[in-house]
């Protein structure tokens, strides 16, 4: 069973034989395909919207941030850079160190999690503003909605894509070892969390800022690629996959929904 389950995570092309212990071991080429390459578009999306605000700060010289985004950024960081890893680790046959590291990964992922929403409630009170000012005021050119409407659909959205992000991979955990559901959600969890990168790249000159098309344009891309690639490889959608836009669809306008209610802009002037 457990050689029949390596075969259909890498499906190996075998081209040599050597010894090893007295046994016959196969060796194979890298397989680089969809699952490889994905978790590295990623990965290059958050270097990409960070490199201002974190990784070469020296350079850039932005406003001052508390510790607290430094360690978010750092462990937010090791998760990308992980999941690309341990993609790669599959792509070259190394099934053992790969399962070695998910489990690792599987406990990192509660520090990911919490960090998500640390930095998400820190952001409402991490600078004094007057939350009923308009939110053009932060400089981000952010017109038509108070500063309290922008964090608030800021902080819900964040609380929506950590949920999803923790939900994501509990169920590849638990479907670990069917391949076909396990590195599907593995990178579902990875989409569900790269909007923060995505937001400060929407910042950049003609990208429209936070309120314009980029960000759900390029989150629902990276969701519709794994769709796309189910029809085009399985001539179907997976059922993992349909399950996991349906989820999407909910509770990202259920984000946007409750950023605008009572309830929702109460937890802002709560957490101010």
């Amino acid at each position: 069973m457990a050689r029949d389950m390596a075969s259909n995570v890498t499906q190996p092309d075998t081209v040599e034989t050597r010894q090893s212990k007295g046994q016959a071991t196969r060796s194979r080429p890298w397989r680089i395909n969809f699952f490889t390459v994905m978790p590295g578009v990623i990965l290059l999306l958050v270097v990409a919207g960070f490199t201002r605000t974190l990784f070469a700060r020296p350079l850039f010289r932005p406003a001052p941030i508390p510790i607290y985004l430094y360690v978010h950024g750092i462990v937010l960081t090791c998760w990308f850079v992980w999941a690309c890893a341990q993609s790669l680790l599959v792509s070259a046959g190394r099934l053992a160190n790969h399962r070695r590291w998910g489990t690792v990964g599987a406990f990192f992922a509660i520090a990911v999690f919490c960090a998500a929403l640390m930095a998400s409630f820190g952001s409402v009170s991490r600078k004094p503003i007057d939350l009923n000012a308009s939110a053009s005021i932060m400089g981000t050119g952010l017109t038509g909605i108070t500063v309290a409407q922008f964090k608030s659909g800021v902080v819900w959205g964040n609380i929506v894509n950590a949920v999803s992000f923790a939900l994501f991979v509990a169920g590849a955990v638990i479907y670990r070892r069917r391949p076909v559901i396990h590195k599907r959600f593995m990178l579902l969890a990875s989409i569900s969390i790269v909007e923060p990168a995505l937001a400060r790249i929407a910042r950049w000159p003609g990208f429209g800022g936070e309120q314009g098309p980029f960000i759900p344009i390029v989150v629902w891309s990276l969701v519709a690629a794994v769709a796309i690639h189910d029809v085009v490889t399985r001539k179907r959608l997976e059922t993992c996959t349909t399950v996991s836009i349906v989820w999407l669809l909910i509770v990202r306008n259920g984000a946007v929904w409750m950023a605008n209610t009572d309830l929702g802009l109460s937890l802002i002037y709560a957490l101010h």
